[in-house]
């Protein structure tokens, strides 16, 4: 039986584009691996807009909180301690509605009799699969956590380190994208030139 890579031979496909399309399955062009087996693989990658994006946003964030009056931060800081906090009670009550029903099924599951001695491990199966969903589902504990509302300026001084990171991580991360989109563009040039 043919393979994804192989299934075009018989239709007569030249070595050189066997030999590209088998190229799918590495690193330059593993992108490509879920686009059909026809696809023209390009001359050039470029890097995408993701990270550069996402450092104007950072860099933008970061200009407007820089101009914040004393009263914005302040209100930012009420603003966003309201949200976090109507967030964790919102998960509390959905871990609280998850528990409740799980509850529900393990007393259930307790309570069954296992009709032969060959379904006593079953039972077991299902009982510790209920205990540890409740353990790792319906765990409240950091939802519980006190909350500590931040001045306007001990909220602009973390919102300010925050774009601050987040600039240099899109920083790094663009440059390492343009480096490997390099390489690969290196990769797919030698590649072709190795070929018939």
């Amino acid at each position: 039986m043919p393979s994804g890579y192989t299934a075009a031979i018989a239709k007569g496909i030249t070595f050189k584009e066997y030999a590209l399309g088998c190229a799918r399955a590495f690193g330059a062009l593993v992108l490509m691996r879920d686009e059909p087996n026809d696809a023209p693989i390009p001359e050039r990658f470029e890097p995408t807009d993701y990270h550069t994006n996402a450092l104007t946003n950072a860099s933008d964030r970061l200009v407007q909180l820089r101009l914040m009056s004393p009263d914005e931060c302040a209100l930012a800081a009420e603003k966003d301690f309201e949200a976090v906090r109507q967030k964790r009670a919102a998960a509390v009550a959905e871990k609280t509605e998850l528990r409740n029903k799980y509850n529900a099924i393990l007393a259930q599951a307790m309570q069954w009799e296992p009709p032969t001695p060959a379904h006593v491990e079953y039972k077991n199966f299902m009982v510790k699969q209920l205990r540890d969903s409740i353990e790792w589902d319906c765990d409240t504990s950091y939802d519980d956590e006190s909350l500590i509302q931040l001045s306007g300026s001990e909220w602009l001084a973390g919102q300010i380190a925050a774009a601050e990171r987040e600039i240099e991580y899109h920083k790094a991360q663009h440059l390492k994208e343009v480096r490997l989109t390099n390489e690969r563009n290196d990769w797919i040039k030698a590649l072709r030139d190795a070929l018939p």
